[in-house]
């Protein structure tokens, strides 16, 4: 058994190139003949490296010792020649094992070897659930040959299991994992590039995936649209990302400022699952997105019915403007917002004497104070929470400390002769209000200027002026407002709650799902990066959802470390006849992740492939 090098010239450009086989000599009846075992492919290899890679390839498949180690580059080649020749080769499994006896079953033990670990567990539960949201069908309608639809796979699976950058997903790939051996066009090793392309291709088709995806998830999840929850977040870059139209300097809800920004809108439903997401710059207007996305929801709706129906809208208080409030009830929307402004500020009394508020229980079991207001056709709903009271002070109490430590330095500067000149001190002081605001505006800063030089400070004194803010007043105090009249005010509390299934969202696709940094320095590959983020969060609600149903709730980080023990193996042994014998099989999985493939349905087999090589 060795390695061979082919040549072939193309007949259109005149260049030559090579390609590369594992064959090994066999008896004909017209003499020896070479039997192609394994197409390799091309590869970067010199004479000599071909002669020391056949030379490995030979003593893996035999079982054979060998004495040394070669390069890194030879033997991950071997490794992985190897590893092709055991899916390419196989045979299924006797059903009648010949006897052996006592000395040959020493020998055999003596021989056995396990090796070529790759995890299955988590990729068994992604091809799950790929298969039943129909993921194959929505690609192949988009017209994407079976390799690209593969490659999207890997691409969308990758960012769901193993989430990182496009070089991180191949070594993953490649190295790591057997989703490589559930798929069928992709024996090659999968490169960066391919994934770079296939991001391409899956953006042209955007509105068509996401449309279909969500009429999968409604059939599959029995899903009906009554509540769309919206809110935008963002993510930031490592780069300088010039002269790009996306990538734009703004506020960093995860106070990177120092970096460039993309804004991803999301709308979900009332269970969390995705329904349409549209990428903007990252200094984009919040409020002037609310009309477009709701318009681009309806049109892109498949069924008549769901596009004449009017699902509920609950919104956060930075797009709910009163511009955004007008058009939602001209349209004919249910909405849910807290206002941008303070609206505590009209309700102080009410607040303080707490009459006509009743008793209610928030999620985690914490008391929970609501009174119903209605004026005209609009309904508020006045909420104290303990909890959220009792959350809001402490950061108050914490902010309001740092500050009075920050100010005292700043004076303990001037009382030393440090910081004497008015014009910087004012700049530390306009930092300061930057950095507290609510908490800054409280106090007043006076500044004792020298006597002989006006622009000398001798001392700087903080002045508390009893402002209170109302978020500073009334702690845990906040007004929702709604122009549905019919509802109780402990279902407009739990509508509005539900704004959370959004935020989760956004946490669960920059946490587990690795959305955040990004790299890509094209603005189609920036938002390829989002989507697939998008679609693989749709399969991880997926699952989750099911298990929720049975009364288990686990993090995605939790699933996969159940899963992480389930792998896939080679065992390898000699057996008396002098074959070496190749076992490539999935592993039996614990107890734990056995519990969570029943639930979610999910089969396990062995998956056996069997081969054997005359030592």
């Amino acid at each position: 058994m060795f390695i061979r090098r082919k040549t072939v010239t193309s007949t259109r450009t005149g260049s030559t190139s090579y390609y590369y086989q594992l064959v090994e000599s066999v008896s004909t009846d017209k003499g020896p003949r070479l039997n192609v075992l394994l197409h390799i492919g091309p590869m970067d290899i010199s004479e000599d490296e071909r002669k020391i890679l056949s030379m490995i390839v030979n003593h893996l498949v035999k079982g054979q010792p060998r004495q040394g180690r070669f390069s890194d580059k030879i033997e991950q080649l071997a490794e992985q020649i190897y590893f092709k020749y055991i899916q390419a080769v196989g045979q299924a499994p006797s059903q009648t094992p010949p006897e052996v006896n006592a000395g040959e079953l020493r020998a055999l033990k003596e021989s056995l070897e396990i090796g070529f670990f790759r995890s299955v567990g988590a990729e068994l539960l992604a091809l799950h659930y790929w298969k039943a949201l129909k993921f194959h069908r929505i690609l192949m309608d988009c017209g994407l040959k079976k390799r690209h639809i593969e490659l999207a796979q890997v691409a969308i699976l990758g960012r769901l299991l193993s989430p990182g950058s496009e070089c991180h997903t191949v070594r993953w790939f490649n190295k790591r994992s057997s989703l490589q051996e559930f798929c069928i066009e992709l024996k090659d090793e999968v490169s960066k590039d391919s994934l770079y392309k296939i991001g391409d291709q899956i953006l042209e088709h955007k509105a068509e995936i996401e449309t279909r995806l969500r009429s999968n998830l409604k059939q599959l999840h029995s899903l009906v649209d009554r509540v769309y929850l919206y809110d935008l977040t963002n993510t930031y870059f490592e780069g300088n990302k010039l002269n790009s139209e996306l990538c734009k300097r703004g506020k960093s809800k995860e106070k990177r400022d120092d970096c460039p920004l993309v804004t991803l809108a999301l709308v979900v439903d009332q269970d969390g699952f995705p329904v349409f997401s549209r990428i903007y710059a990252g200094n984009q207007s919040e409020p002037k997105t609310l009309k477009e996305v709701m318009e681009e929801v309806r049109n892109n709706q498949e069924d008549m019915i769901d596009r004449l129906a009017q699902p509920m809208v609950v919104m956060d208080r930075g797009i709910a403007t009163k511009d955004n409030i007008e058009w939602l009830k001209a349209e004919g929307y249910t909405y849910f917002v807290i206002e941008r402004r303070n609206a505590v500020n009209d309700f102080r009394e009410e607040f303080r004497s707490m009459e006509g508020f009743v008793e209610s229980r928030d999620r985690q079991n914490g008391k929970l104070y609501l009174k119903k207001a209605i004026e005209g056709d609009l309904t508020r709903i006045l909420v104290y929470s303990e909890a959220k009271a009792l959350k809001e002070r402490g950061m108050v109490s914490l902010r309001e400390r740092k500050f009075h430590e920050e100010v005292e330095q700043l004076i303990k500067i001037n009382k030393s002769g440090y910081l004497l000149d008015d014009k910087k001190i004012l700049i530390r002081v306009g930092r300061l209000k930057e950095r507290y605001g609510s908490i800054a505006s409280r106090y007043d800063f006076c500044m004792h200027r020298d006597d002989g030089n006006p622009q000398k400070v001798n001392r700087i004194e903080l002045l508390d002026m009893n402002r209170k803010t109302a978020k500073a007043e009334f702690p845990g105090c906040y007004v929702i407002e709604s122009n549905s009249v019919g509802l109780s005010s402990e279902e407009i509390w739990g509508f509005y709650m539900k704004l959370n299934e959004v935020e989760a969202a956004f946490r669960c696709m920059k946490t587990d799902l690795g959305t955040r940094p990004i790299h890509h320095q094209k603005d189609t590959r920036v938002e390829a990066h989002l989507f697939y983020s998008v679609l693989a969060y749709a399969i991880l609600k997926s699952i989750t959802k099911r298990l929720a149903d049975h009364d288990i709730n686990m993090s995605w980080t939790s699933i996969k470390q159940v899963l992480s023990t389930h792998m896939r193996a080679t065992i390898m042994y000699t057996d008396p006849e002098g074959y070496r014998t190749h076992i490539r099989q999935t592993g039996q999985p614990e107890d734990e992740a056995k519990k969570l493939f029943s639930i979610l349905k999910v089969k396990v087999s062995k998956n056996q492939i069997i081969s054997k090589v005359k030592v």
